[in-house]
């Protein structure tokens, strides 16, 4: 797809839907509230599918900073691309977004955020089809006093389940029925990795998901935790609870992170592998 600076404004609409790939198969929206989907729902035909499927998690690329690493996406896009059973939740900050009335300074910024937008989803179109949620994060909303929420117009573009908050992903695939999901942007400002624990811990509180997939912070966590369940009148059972913080893709040198004096981190998103048996497991790839 060309990019937006090189198609006409009145033509780029037009020409960007006629390359549209479908949304993903079995996708259903639920618990829509003010247009913004909360609740996912995605039935995983097994025949395509036979041993495992895969969600990763894509956040935090804060693309239009002069920081993005394009080249480290594009890798992670191929990677996608290239395993047919791979699914996709993007965790927010996607556009880095800077205005005259934002905290951060817009000169960092190589567009002005309408056009971070387009040129945004044309990076992310070929994904479409395994887009199953997305969070918008606080860079999102830093357009919120100018021309609105960027997030809801990346998602309406995108054409995938949009949520400003929290959405919740149930995937039914095998023995799992489903395998329950909680997405969220993340929040604060915590330096410490215990702080940075605390606050997927705290999340991993609410709900009743499987896995609790958040960013915000640029670092990575990976925190398991168990919950009693009733199991029979004489028995009780350890359901395993895994909660985990992807980084980004905004390289550490010459951004805020280094001014500040931030913990440098890589790029590494978190990955959850589902078992058609039953079973899952979840890494930082």
């Amino acid at each position: 797809m060309k990019r937006p600076d090189k198609t006409p404004v009145g033509k780029w609409l037009e020409e960007y839907v006629a390359e549209l790939p479908p949304a993903a198969e079995g996708l259903s929206h639920h618990m829509v509230l003010d247009g913004e989907t909360k609740r996912v729902m995605v039935s995983v035909p097994d025949s395509e599918h036979p041993d495992f499927i895969e969600l990763l998690m894509l956040t935090d690329l804060q693309y239009g900073h002069q920081g993005f690493q394009e080249k480290r996406f594009e890798e992670y896009r191929s990677w996608i691309l290239g395993r047919p059973h791979c699914y996709v939740s993007l965790g927010g900050d996607l556009v880095d977004a800077a205005t005259p009335i934002s905290v951060a300074s817009p000169y960092e910024n190589r567009w002005e955020p309408s056009v971070q937008v387009m040129k945004l989803v044309g990076l992310l179109r070929p994904l479409r089809s395994r887009i199953v949620g997305y969070v918008a994060g606080n860079h999102e909303r830093r357009t919120s006093k100018t021309f609105g929420n960027a997030g809801a117009l990346i998602a309406t573009l995108l054409g995938v389940p949009y949520s400003r908050g929290v959405q919740l992903v149930d995937l039914y695939y095998g023995k799992h029925n489903p395998f329950k999901v909680s997405l969220w942007h993340g929040s604060g400002s915590a330096r410490t990795k215990g702080a940075k624990t605390q606050m997927v811990h705290r999340f991993m509180s609410q709900a009743d998901s499987d896995v609790y997939l958040c960013g915000h912070l640029h670092d990575v966590v990976l925190v398991f935790d168990w919950r009693q369940r009733r199991a029979g009148r004489d028995k009780m059972a350890l359901d395993k609870v895994a909660g985990i913080m992807s980084s980004s893709f905004q390289d550490y040198w010459n951004s805020y992170a280094e001014e500040k004096g931030l913990y440098p981190s890589d790029t590494m998103m978190a990955r959850v592998q589902i078992e058609k048996d039953g079973h899952w497991g979840v890494e930082l790839r």
